[in-house]
């Protein structure tokens, strides 16, 4: 069933209600997301503490070689939601083409992703035992790039066009088929880890094979018809000038986070395993956080389509302030009750001791990173990609891992997620000042 184009007085209003409508079911998405992890973490838990922080490790790198892209392809959602502010209905089904046509650089990638993990292995040089198990996992989880990569732009367009219910159902899909698939291949096989890969390639493979699918029969009508199309000289320029930054933006901060467990795997498999259990907990943080980010980032860009900046404003700053309080409660939560959520996952008394440690930490600026991850969001929304690139690439690899890198010899995992502390931090404070600047208004696509 398709649906109408709007009008150009369509613009959103910025109420709460509002904004929660759209980040609704963003939320359940995440949440769907954060409980293939889940599942993953909890089954490898049963293998033993080697797989548990292998698998989280093998799952960053690959995400790590997919982010430029990724990161790049999501902003799909920036320009959908502009042209449906301005209601330019043939705008919204051009950019998706382009879009969409930009996501074939997934099938190059999948070819040489093999050899990119190998080397990105070499050059973390994580423990042996670790890096054994992880190869095995990525090598298998590379071959779903071209499909992510699409699926990526046709969800990223449908939110971007308010239609947040479709990304939430296909996300809940994947939890039942990875999960049914793991238990068989993992166990009733008795494939092990490669089980665990080849469950998440089919699962993960059905939803973004879906998501293509279905932007064409919910949309294709009032927006379409989309098309795999190259970009003209303007429309590269734009992506070069907004959705390239994103990219690195989110390479450049994954990337630093990968380093970064990757100077905590050296100290261990049990420290190893600590920081990918509370990682796995601190997600839940991200649920509400990325949902508010992705609802603000797109009624902001709508509404400045519609020449409505002071709407726009109250979009970002409402956002934010509903972001910090969700994640304030799971803070508490951390602090309250660390052994019981550590628990869930492994009951080793070293992971444990250290796991409790991270928690403290981490409850320590889950309030700030609700208002970095919102804000900069918002940033996105409107096109203020290069600023958000420069406060990654100061913080994240400056603070964070060169901090990592000198703190955790002498403190262990306390050192390293210390200095995670600061760089949320610094990221929270430039990015409040930057909205409250009001630069961010006079930007165009």
């Amino acid at each position: 069933m398709s649906e109408p184009a709007p009008s150009r007085s369509s613009a959103p209003q910025g109420s709460t209600r509002e904004l929660l409508r759209l980040a609704g079911p963003l939320m359940l998405s995440n949440l769907a997301y954060t409980a293939v992890g889940f599942t993953d973490t909890l089954l490898m838990g049963r293998l033993g503490v080697v797989e548990v922080g292998a698998v989280g490790f093998a799952s960053l790198c690959l995400l790590t070689l997919v982010l430029l892209f990724r990161g790049s392809l999501n902003t799909a959602s920036t320009f959908a939601a502009r042209a449906l502010g301005a209601g330019d209905r043939a705008g919204v089904g051009r950019w998706a083409s382009v879009f969409l046509g930009c996501a074939l650089v997934g099938v190059p990638l999948a070819l040489l992703g093999p050899a990119l993990v190998d080397g990105l292995f070499a050059l973390l040089r994580p423990d042996p035992n670790i890096t054994a198990v992880a190869r095995t996992y990525a090598h298998i989880r590379v071959l779903e790039i071209p499909l992510v990569l699409l699926g990526t732009v046709a969800l990223s367009v449908m939110v971007g066009l308010g239609n947040t219910r479709t990304p939430m159902l296909l996300a809940w899909l994947v939890v039942v088929v990875n999960a049914l698939l793991a238990v068989l291949f993992i166990f009733g096989l008795g494939w092990g880890v490669a089980g665990a890969a080849w469950a998440a390639v089919a699962a993960v493979g059905l939803q973004n094979a879906l998501a293509v699918a279905l932007l064409w029969r919910l949309h294709g009508a009032a927006y379409g018809p989309f098309r795999l199309a190259r970009p003209t000289r303007s429309e590269l320029g734009r992506l070069v000038r907004v959705s390239v930054p994103v990219g690195f933006t989110e390479l450049a901060e994954v990337g630093a986070f990968t380093v970064f467990q990757g100077v905590i795997s050296r100290l261990g498999p049990t420290e190893l395993a600590a920081s990918q259990i509370a990682n796995q907990l601190a997600s839940l943080g991200f649920l509400p956080a990325f949902a508010l980010a992705s609802a603000t980032g797109s009624l902001l860009s709508r509404a400045l389509g519609a020449g409505r900046p002071d709407i726009a404003t109250r979009i970002g700053w409402r956002g934010t302030a509903l972001a910090a309080g969700l994640m304030g409660v799971l803070g508490a939560l951390f602090l309250l009750m660390p052994h019981a959520l550590l628990g869930l996952f492994n009951r080793s008394p070293e992971v444990l001791a250290l796991g409790t440690t991270v928690l403290a930490i981490m409850a320590a600026y889950q309030i700030l990173d609700g208002v970095a991850i919102v804000l900069g969001g918002a940033l996105g929304g409107a096109g203020d990609t290069r600023f958000r690139l420069i406060v990654t690439l100061t913080g994240a690899w400056l603070v964070m891992v060169l901090g990592a890198v000198w703190l955790a010899p002498r403190y262990g995992v306390t050192g390293a997620w210390g200095s995670a502390l600061v760089f949320i931090a610094f990221a929270a404070v430039a990015y409040a000042f930057r909205f409250a600047s009001g630069r961010w208004t006079k930007l165009r696509l």
